[in-house]
């Protein structure tokens, strides 16, 4: 299954970069014509369209990207309780009123060396499953802790290796998948959603972005019992004089005045 995907990542890899050129081509033409254009002309709103099609190629691009483990990816040293929680909001609002969101950290949670940003794309992803997963309702958990080497040899969890890692959770009361579906929900382009609802790299994705990170992700399920999918992250040994990144609050600033604003 791993050589599969790497192969397949491979293919989508070379692909998305060709056609990542195509489409720069393509979005910078329209922006030109763009300016050449006033929005009383007949053509603008085809050359808006033809612009706006192109950017959501760019979307799924950046999918294959991310599954082909092909991104950029800043990594630096995070403190994943804090940033979770800084995510709640986000997540609540995504997950509507008939689904709670319930959140348990650990004690004293290692440092992890990630990109924040493809971290929290990854946490959104399957929370958002984990909500489609219930469509009358229920509970989503996300749960974080510590994972020392010796508990990590005992959990037979097919190719990872024995380590300290930081351990994230996404638990749902869901429908659950049959070991039929769940050998394929990490390839491209497999969806269990109905047409028009998806397109089957939001999982792939995931796997990509955590496989480029150096961690692990292993989905565990039952049908009518709900799903979860953990995530182990290797333990980050800070350098002396690094420092996990904390988000601070800006400084209040007054910001009142008169202004005229030309719309």
């Amino acid at each position: 299954q791993g050589m599969k995907m790497q192969a397949v990542g491979q293919l989508a890899g070379g692909i998305a970069h060709d056609f990542n050129n195509v489409l720069t081509g393509i979005i910078g033409f329209s922006d030109l014509l763009l300016l050449k254009h006033k929005p009383s002309d007949p053509s603008f709103s085809d050359i808006m369209s033809i612009k706006q099609s192109a950017n959501r190629a760019a979307g799924l691009v950046k999918q294959l990207l991310a599954f082909s483990r092909r991104q950029t990816l800043r990594p630096q040293i995070l403190d994943i309780p804090q940033h979770v929680d800084d995510l709640t909001v986000l997540l609540k609002g995504l997950i509507g009123e008939r689904v709670t969101l319930g959140v348990e950290h650990g004690h004293d949670i290692w440092p992890v060396r990630a990109d924040l940003v493809q971290l929290e794309q990854v946490i959104i992803n399957l929370v958002v499953n984990a909500r489609d997963a219930m469509p009358n309702g229920g509970a989503v958990t996300l749960r974080t802790r510590n994972v020392e080497a010796g508990e990590a040899a005992t959990l037979n969890y097919r190719g990872m290796p024995a380590a300290d890692y930081v351990l994230v959770e996404v638990e749902d009361a869901g429908t659950g998948m049959s070991q039929e579906v769940m050998e394929k929900i990490f390839e491209p382009f497999f969806s269990t959603k109905e047409m028009g609802k998806g397109t089957g790299l939001g999982l792939s994705m995931v796997y990509g972005i955590i496989k480029q990170t150096g961690g692990f992700i292993y989905p565990e399920s039952e049908i009518g019992r709900g799903t979860t999918f953990r995530i182990f992250l290797p333990r980050h040994i800070p350098a002396e004089g690094e420092a996990p990144v904390r988000q601070v609050a800006a400084a209040v600033k007054d910001l009142t005045g008169n202004e005229r604003i030309l719309i």
